[in-house]
């Protein structure tokens, strides 16, 4: 059994009204009658699945999950509730999915066939949601294949096509819309031939984050709340086309990463800090030594090139990035040895988000969350 990294290391606290506040932000811009899944893959975005999925279980329609132990981690917090497993699963894995209710992405004829036998035999049924490919081209039926998949899904005994969905490639880029409503049609022509197969799906959904705010004339059945059920906008211009359409949500980011200082110490001007040397000295310098490193999840990347929140005032990483220690420059601040020391979140007036640091890194914020290291604590607050 996995235990914890020690909190006296570095933890992760979770805000639960956060997390129910942002969820009810969306519910308020939702058409009519619309489900909200929100999606807890990858450990909740980096937030803890079991935490996110325990707190927000009364306040959500569906949960949608990457796997199997992802849809068994959920269904342990919240009984009954509609799990949709996104990414692939095993032929060997039906039985288990079926028997347990969850539902199942498909898009492989053995997968559908797998699903049918394990619902034949234990008398449940498959509820499977077709994967339609409208042009990011990963999992997904082309279209030209759409209608031939559906009749043959709608065939076999035990199983039923209870949803059909889509992702979108490039709905962040409010400048150029055009992908978008292309891959929009290609899913409105995917429906009408699935539809003329004698098979309406109960659930059609296409829209995460972005969508749900751009696009609201789209959001079907349902739609799939992602990084935004986290407080964290999908992108800067997906805010402001948000803002400029008067459909704005309030996101509080519900995630800080705390860890302590575990050591103090004192250098002269000309001294180097960490490996490869890249950091020296201009002047006498206090620093404080963290138990954060890569392992943990702090990108390497910012070495030289962080901040950290100590004492309510922003301090810069110096040196590089180790395995399990990252170096703070806290010659301004003076603090104390076991004091916290804030990587993602607010302390006192001021802030590191995880906006700041993807930018930093070159990545999105996406990418912080997520490699967090999934055996820090998740502790709700």
């Amino acid at each position: 059994m996995e235990c914890p990294l020690s909190l006296n290391l570095s933890w992760i606290e979770i805000s639960g009204s956060r997390l129910q506040n942002n969820l009810q932000s969306f519910r308020g811009i939702l058409s009519p009658g619309t489900l909200l899944m929100v999606v807890v893959k990858s450990n909740a975005y980096g937030h803890g699945l079991s935490v996110v999925s325990d707190v927000l279980r009364d306040h959500v329609d569906w949960f949608g999950v990457d796997s199997l132990t992802e849809a068994l981690e959920v269904e342990y917090v919240a009984p009954g509730k509609p799990v949709l497993i996104l990414g692939y699963s095993r032929v060997e894995d039906g039985a288990e999915i079926v028997g347990r209710e969850f539902r199942q992405v498909i898009y492989r004829q053995d997968m559908a066939h797998a699903l049918s036998e394990a619902g034949t035999r234990t008398g449940k049924t498959a509820r499977v949601h077709l994967k339609i490919e409208t042009g990011t081209n990963r999992q997904g039926i082309p279209l030209d294949e759409v209608a031939a998949f559906s009749q043959f899904v709608s065939r076999l005994p035990g199983i039923e096509i209870e949803g059909v969905y889509t992702h979108f490639a490039n709905i962040e880029d409010t400048l150029d819309p055009s992908f978008a409503k292309l891959q929009v049609e290609r899913f409105g022509e995917a429906i009408k031939r699935i539809e003329e197969t004698g098979v309406r799906p109960a659930q059609v959904h296409a829209h995460a984050t972005a969508g749900i705010l751009l696009y609201p004339e789209t959001h079907f059945t349902m739609v799939r709340l992602g990084i935004g059920a986290y407080g964290t906008w999908p992108s800067r211009e997906t805010r402001l086309a948000a803002r400029e359409r008067g459909r704005e949500v309030n996101l509080e980011p519900a995630l800080t990463w705390k860890t302590r200082i575990v050591q103090l110490k004192n250098i002269e001007a000309g001294e180097y800090v960490g490996y490869g040397l890249s950091f020296r000295a201009n002047r006498v310098t206090t620093l404080a030594v963290i138990p954060v490193g890569y392992y943990e999840g702090y990108d390497r990347a910012l070495s030289n090139a962080g901040q950290a929140l100590v004492g309510g005032v922003r301090v810069p990483i110096v040196g590089r990035v180790a395995m399990n220690m990252t170096v703070l420059d806290v010659t301004d601040v003076a603090p104390l040895l076991d004091d916290e020391v804030v990587l993602i979140g607010r302390q006192g007036e001021s802030e590191v988000t995880a906006d700041a640091l993807a930018d930093k890194s070159d990545t999105i914020a996406y990418e912080v969350f997520a490699r967090i290291n999934p055996l820090l604590e998740r502790r709700l607050v």
